[in-house]
This record gives structure tokens, sequence and C-alpha cells, in this order.
């Protein structure tokens, strides 16, 4: 039988569903609005209260103990990378709901035993597949990026976030008035390492760090037919060069970091003129910030070297260090505890991927909970997360949840 989980999560994938079986939701796209639209419905009909604040992020709330200003906060995202699966985010948003309802049930059931609120989140902009920085809604809610600066971030014909949450008319005005005590996000684990070892629910206990670099190659127009080729300052030339090195330093090195060159943009972009700006997005990652950062200043001083010969210098656009963290450890002990009394398998790891819970974690005490992904695909349409999985995720969180808000 399907369970409520799973239904919602089809329906879900319904909105902004791709040929190939997975979904594209950028933030403030029309897709993203229809899956706001949904959620605020789902929010209702359970009685929650439902507020957008000035970023676009959407709560739903459950007041269990209305003499209480806190709150502890279940939630993930609703937008996606353009080639994204049906579960990644939205897992955590409509799981997150699913258990406040029945901790509200609970609640309401056993009155006096609430101590605190239960707010269900999707938070704006997580994946910065449109706009960058990731991490966005949360990270204005953490107080780590200025409201202003965020709802400026301009996407690549120049529309503002700000503009493009107001287009889908969830540019709020409600900021939550509670105090958040915790947070707590399940999230598919987006990596093979739950299914290879064959354990059902991961705790993660931290992060690894990532150095992320957006360089600009600056070289010099010209036909591409006639000009000489010794005349040439050919840009494009120039960063594929600077690709090719940044993976050879990842691979040759035996660190054991994870290493990207995802987004290109070339200028003028015209099969007859030779490329005179390109813009390359890098990144590294490791479980060791200090390697990371060592890692992106040799590329820096390899790439400049290996470049120069081509007449094309090298601007730094960005260059955004993400060091490692430590998740709350109570939240880790409870996850534990829960998932040995519910007999599930678990084990602790550490995320390599961004999620919501690092940004929030930097104003509260924040909890990730893993269940397996097929194969580790994530950010692919064949993104793949078995229900009893997923179903096992969403009890795990429930009773995660029930003793936060009933815990002195």
């Amino acid at each position: 039988m399907t369970s409520t989980l799973n239904r919602l999560l089809e329906t879900f994938a319904r909105i902004g569903a791709t040929p190939d079986g997975g979904v594209c939701r950028l933030t403030g796209t029309p897709e993203d609005g229809g899956a706001r639209a949904r959620l605020a419905a789902e929010i209702v009909s359970r009685q929650l209260g439902l507020l957008v604040d000035p970023i676009g992020n959407m709560f739903g709330v459950a007041a269990l103990a209305p003499s209480s200003q806190e709150a502890v906060i279940v939630g993930s995202h609703l937008d996606s990378q353009p080639t994204g699966g049906r579960y990644d985010g939205v897992y955590g948003v409509l799981a997150g709901l699913l258990a406040v309802e029945a901790v509200a049930a609970r609640a309401a059931a056993e009155p006096g035993k609430a101590k605190r609120n239960l707010v269900a989140a999707n938070w704006t902009n997580e994946e910065g597949a449109r706009f960058q920085p990731s991490l966005t809604g949360s990270s204005v809610f953490a107080g780590t990026l200025a409201l202003d600066a965020a709802l400026g971030l301009a996407d690549g014909a120049g529309v503002t976030l700000g503009e493009a949450l107001a287009a889908i008319g969830y540019r709020g005005t409600a900021d939550l008035s509670l105090a958040p005590r915790r947070y707590v996000e399940l999230h598919v684990e987006q990596g093979p390492l739950l299914e290879e070892k064959g354990v059902e629910i991961g705790i993660v206990i931290g992060c690894w760090a990532a150095r992320k670099l957006s360089l600009v190659f600056h070289g010099e127009p010209s036909h591409t037919g006639p000009t000489r080729m010794a005349r040439r300052r050919d840009a494009l030339r120039a960063a594929a060069r600077a690709i090719e090195l940044h993976h050879c330093l990842v691979e040759l090195g035996g660190s054991g970091a994870h290493a990207s060159a995802a987004r290109i943009t070339v200028d003028p972009n015209s099969p007859n003129v030779t490329p005179c700006r390109v813009q390359v997005w890098f990144e590294f990652r490791h479980e060791d910030a200090a390697v990371a950062v060592a890692l992106g200043d040799r590329f820096l001083a390899e790439a400049r070297a290996a470049v120069a010969s081509l007449g094309v210098d090298i601007e730094i656009a960005v260059d955004e260090r993400r060091g490692t963290a430590t998740l709350d450890p109570h939240g880790a002990a409870l996850t534990a505890a829960v998932a040995r009394e519910l007999g599930f398998s678990a084990m602790e790891m550490k995320t390599i991927a961004g999620h919501d819970a690092l940004a929030l974690n930097k104003r509260m005490p924040a909890s990730l909970i893993f269940v397996p992904s097929h194969n580790g695909l994530s950010h692919n349409p064949a993104e793949f997360t078995d229900e009893a999985a997923l179903d096992k995720g969403l009890a795990v969180l429930t009773d995660v949840l029930w003793r936060m808000v009933t815990e002195e």
C-alpha cells in the first residue's frame, strides 16, 4: 500500500516534471510557484498557520505550546537543479510536514506534554541553480546573509531574486516570531555509503569543507579565420587548459578530494569570434578544510602559469571558503536512540553536499538525518530511494521531533 508520504511525493514530482522522469523547479519560476502553492494548501489543510517571510521562506506553524516562544523547526527545500530528481529537498519538506501533523496530533492527545512549538519549513533557493550563492533563504534566516543582498542576487538574464519571488507571489512580509531552539532536516543521502554498508539511517555529525572559485579568463576577440594563431588571445583555450589542470591536481594528488568545473559562460559566444571572456566555476571539497584551501591556492598559481603563454589573464570573481562544521551532538544522540528503539540500523557520517542544516547551524543547533540513495545518484532524473526507506526516515524524524518538543 502506498503511504501518504509517497502519494505526496508523486504529486509534487508532477510539478516541473521533465520527460526523463526528473523535475526542474528553479527558484522563482512558475514551477517553483506551483510547488509552493501546493505546499501552502497542504499546510492550511492541516490547520497549521502559514507564514511567508521576505526572502520567500515558507513556514507551517503548529502552536503546540502557546505560552512558549520557543520552536523546533523541521524542513528542507522545494527548488531543484535543472536535472533534479524527485526526492532531493522535497522529501524533507513533505516528511517534515507529515511529522509536524503527527506530533501535533500526539500533543493534542497528551495535553501539557509539549513544551515548545513546531514549525515545518521550505527554504528558498537551497540549490543555487538560478541564483548564487546557494542556501540563500536559510542563510538569511540564520543572519549570515543580508536580506537586501539576497533579494538583489541576479540570474543570467539580470532578473533579481526579489523580482522572481514577487512574480510568483512569494516575496512575503511575515517573519517567524518564534525563537528557534533546534532544527532538524531529513534528506536522501545523495551518495552511496548507506546503500553500500546496508545501513538504514545516517546520522550526520558534520560536513566537509569546500573551496569554490569562479575565475574569469580575459583574452581578446578576433576573427577565427584569418587571425594568425600566434596573434590570438583565446580565453576559451586558456579555460580548457585550466579545467584539465584542475582535475589532474585531484586525480593525481591522492588527497581524496572531490573537484568539479561544472559551469561555464563564454563571450561573445559566436562561432566566428575567438572567445575574449570566459567564466568557469571550480570547486574543491575535502574533509580537511586546510586541504581544500591548499588545493585552491596551488590551482590558482599553476593555472596562471599554464595560461600565461596564451596571453590570457585570470581574474578571481568569487573565492568562497566553506569550513567544516559539527552538527548538534544532542540531536545526533536522539536520532541514534530513536533508530535503535525502532529497530533500524544507523551509522554516523559526514555530508559532502551542502544542506540548509549547515547554514542554520550557525544560528541554532541543527541535525541532519539521511536515508539511502540508490547508486548514490543525485541531481539526476534517475535519483531513487525506495518507499520503505523513505517511510523509515519519516518514522525516525517524527519521534525525534516529539522528543525535542517535549524535553525539558
